[in-house]
C-alpha cells in the first residue's frame, strides 16, 4: 500500500477516533446536548480549514507557472480572462502526474482557490476539451461549492449528535429514533446536493464557453480514459520492478482525486463498450435515461450519472443552435411500469432481513416506547427471509438461453439486474474484468459487434478467489460459449451459467524428427468448461432459513 493510501486512511481513522472519543467524554461528562453540536460544528469546522492544506501534503501537485509551466499557456490564460469576466480572484492551476483522467477544485474560499488536472486528461482531451473541464471547476468555484458542501455535511452529523443524546432518555426515546432515520436520510441528501452542484458547474462551463458539446466529449473520453489507465495498470502489474511501483502509485493518484474530481473512478464501465463512435456511445447511453433502476443506483452516488449531464448539455447546446456531440433521445420516459414488480421482489428479503437486525438490536428501545410485538415474530421472520429470497432468486434467474449478439444486447432497455435476459454469446475473451487484478474472476468478451463483461458468480466462501487464480486465466485469448444471464446495472454484464472453450493442448512426449527438424508432437483438443452453482446454493440457503424458521414455529 503507497503513501497515498496510508495517509488517506490514516487521515479517516484520525477524524473518526477523535469523533467517537470525544462523543464518549462529552457523554460521560453529562453535558447538555449543546456541547455535543458545538463539538460537531467545530470538528466540521477543523477539516474545512484544514483540507486544502491536507490535499497538497498528501498529492505532489506542480503548479503552473509563468516561468516554470506545468501545462500550455492558452489554459492558464483562458483561466485568467475567465476571472476577469466573472469578477473572480485569480486561480492558481496545477498538475497531477496520473495518468487517469480527471480534474477537481479544491479549497476554502474563492480567494485561496485551486484547481488541478491530470496528465491523463491534458493527453487525451483536446485543448478545447480542456478549457470546458477547467470551466466546470471555475464554476464549483463561483458557487461556493467548498462553503456549501461544508455546511450540507455538519446536517447530518448534527442529526447524529441529536441521536446519541436522546436515545438513552426515556422521554426523548422517539426523538432519538427519528434523529438517526433523518440521519440515514441526511446522507442520501447530500449526496443529491451534490450532484445537483455538478449539473450546475456544467451549466456554468456551457455558459461561458458556448460549447456545450465540448463538455459532453470531455466526460466521455475521461470516462473511457479511466478504463484504459486500468487496463494499462493491469499490464503493468505484470511486469516487475520500478514498472509495477509507479503503476501502483499512479492508480493510487487516480482514484484519490476520483473521490474530488469532474467524474467518478467507476463511472466509465458501460461506456468502454460503446466507445467506438458517438452513436455506440449514445446506444449504451440511452439505458440510463429510460430505465427506472439507473435512478435507484444513482442515490448513492456523488456524482450524476454520464448519460443525465449530457442530456442537459445537449439541450444547452440546442439552445445556443448548435450540433450535439452525443444525441441522446431528449424526451426519453422513464419506464415505470415494471418497475415496482422488480423492486417488490428484490425488496422483500432486505426488508425481512432489516427486521431480524432490528428485532436483534432495537427490542428493549421498541419495548420501551410501549410497542407489543407479536410473540413468534423471530421466527416469522426467518421464514419471510426464506420465502422471500427464494422468490426473488427465481424472479432473476428465468428464460432459455438464445442466441444473441453483444449490440442487440446493449440496445435492450428493460433489461436490468432483476429482469435479465437469457443469452448465449460467442466471441474471444480479451482480458479481466478488473484491470489490475491477475486473481480477477470476470472477464471481457467481445464478438463482431462490440464488448460485454462476463461475470463469474460464486456463492461458495472463496468461491470466485479460487476460479480467478486457478481457472479465469485459461479463457484469455479463447474463442469462448457463455450461457448466462444479462443483466444491467451501472454497466452492463453476463452472469456466468456455463462458460465453454476448445483449445489445443501440446503433447511433449517426444516424437520424430520432422523435416524441418521439430519434433513431430501429437496434438489434441481440450474443453474447457466452468459453470456456476451459485442459485442453486442460494436457494438450498433460502430453503434451510425457511424451514429453520417453520421448526421454530411448530415448536
Amino acid at each position: 500500500m503507497g503513501f497515498i493510501s496510508r495517509s488517506l486512511i490514516v487521515l479517516s481513522l484520525l477524524y473518526g477516533m477523535v469523533f467517537a472519543i470525544g462523543d464518549m467524554v462529552l457523554l460521560h461528562s453529562q453535558v447538555s446536548l449543546f456541547w455535543g453540536i458545538l463539538f460537531a460544528v467545530v470538528v466540521i469546522g477543523i477539516q474545512y480549514a484544514l483540507s486544502p492544506w491536507l490535499v497538497e501534503r498528501v498529492l505532489t501537485i506542480w503548479w503552473d507557472d509563468p516561468d516554470l509551466p506545468a501545462m500550455p499557456a492558452r489554459h492558464r490564460i483562458f483561466i485568467e480572462q475567465l476571472c476577469m469576466e466573472r469578477r473572480l480572484p485569480k486561480i492558481r492551476l496545477g498538475v497531477i502526474e496520473s495518468g487517469t483522467p480527471n480534474a477537481f477544485a479544491f479549497g476554502r474560499v474563492r480567494s485561496d482557490a485551486r484547481i488541478v488536472v491530470t496528465r491523463g486528461l491534458l493527453d487525451i482531451l483536446t485543448p478545447d476539451e480542456i478549457d470546458a473541464v477547467l470551466a466546470h471547476e471555475v464554476g464549483h468555484v463561483a458557487h461556493y461549492d467548498f462553503a456549501v458542501m461544508a455546511v450540507a455535511a455538519l446536517a447530518p452529523l448534527l442529526l447524529y449528535q441529536i441521536y446519541v443524546w436522546t436515545r438513552n432518555v426515556k422521554n426523548l426515546r422517539t426523538v432519538g429514533m427519528a434523529a438517526y432515520v433523518a440521519y440515514v436520510v441526511g446522507q442520501f441528501l447530500v449526496l443529491l446536493l451534490n450532484r445537483t452542484r455538478e449539473y450546475h458547474a456544467d451549466h456554468f462551463s456551457a455558459c461561458v464557453t458556448r460549447q456545450p458539446s465540448e463538455l459532453s466529449s470531455a466526460l466521455v473520453k475521461i470516462a473511457y480514459g479511466m478504463v484504459k489507465a486500468d487496463g494499462e495498470y493491469r499490464q503493468a502489474m505484470r511486469s516487475t520492478g520500478e514498472a509495477q511501483k509507479e503503476a501502483q502509485r499512479n492508480r493510487q493518484l487516480g482514484q484519490a482525486v476520483s473521490l474530488m474530481g469532474i467524474a467518478a473512478v467507476n463511472g466509465g464501465g458501460a461506456l468502454a463498450l460503446g466507445m467506438a463512435n458517438p452513436q455506440q456511445a449514445a446506444a449504451v447511453m440511452r439505458w440510463d435515461l429510460i430505465n427506472p433502476w439507473a435512478r435507484f443506483y444513482e442515490l448513492n452516488s456523488t456524482h450524476p450519472l454520464t448519460a443525465l449531464r449530457i442530456r442537459e448539455l445537449n439541450r444547452a447546446a440546442k439552445e445556443q443552435h448548435q450540433v450535439t456531440a452525443y444525441p441522446l433521445p431528449d424526451g426519453g420516459r422513464v419506464n415505470w411500469g415494471r418497475f415496482a414488480v422488480e423492486f417488490f421482489f428484490w425488496a422483500i428479503p432486505v426488508l425481512a432481513g432489516a427486521g431480524l437486525i432490528a428485532l436483534a438490536y432495537f427490542r428493549r428501545p421498541i419495548a420501551n416506547l410501549g410497542v407489543v410485538l407479536p410473540e413468534n415474530l423471530f421466527p416469522w421472520l426467518f421464514v419471510a427471509l426464506g420465502v422471500g429470497w427464494a422468490a426473488r432468486i427465481m424472479f432473476r434467474y428465468q428464460g432459455t438461453y438464445r442466441p444473441e449478439t453483444v449490440e442487440t444486447l446493449l440496445e435492450d432497455m428493460d433489461v436490468s439486474q432483476m429482469r435479465p435476459r437469457a443469452v448465449e454469446l460467442r466471441g474471444e475473451v480479451v482480458g479481466n474484468g478488473i484491470p489490475g487484478a491477475f486473481w480477477s474472476p470476470d472477464l471481457v468478451m467481445r464478438d463482431q459487434t462490440g464488448m460485454m463483461f462476463l461475470l463469474y458468480r460464486s456463492s461458495i466462501p472463496f468461491g470466485r478467489l479460487w476460479f480467478g487464480i486457478t481457472d479465469a486465466h485459461r479463457f484469455i485469448g479463447e474463442q469462448v460459449t457463455v450461457e448466462g444471464w444479462y443483466r444491467r446495472g451501472l454497466k452492463p454484464y453476463v452472469e456466468i451459467a456455463r462458460l465453454t472453450a476448445t483449445v489445443t493442448k501440446t503433447d511433449n512426449t517426444p516424437g520424430m524428427v520432422t523435416l524441418f527438424g521439430g519434433k513431430d508432437r501429437n496434438l489434441e483438443s481440450e474443453t474447457l468448461v466452468q459453470r456456476s452453482y451459485s442459485r442453486w446454493i442460494q436457494l438450498a440457503a433460502a430453503a434451510a432459513l425457511t424451514a429453520g424458521g417453520a421448526v421454530f414455529l411448530l415448536h
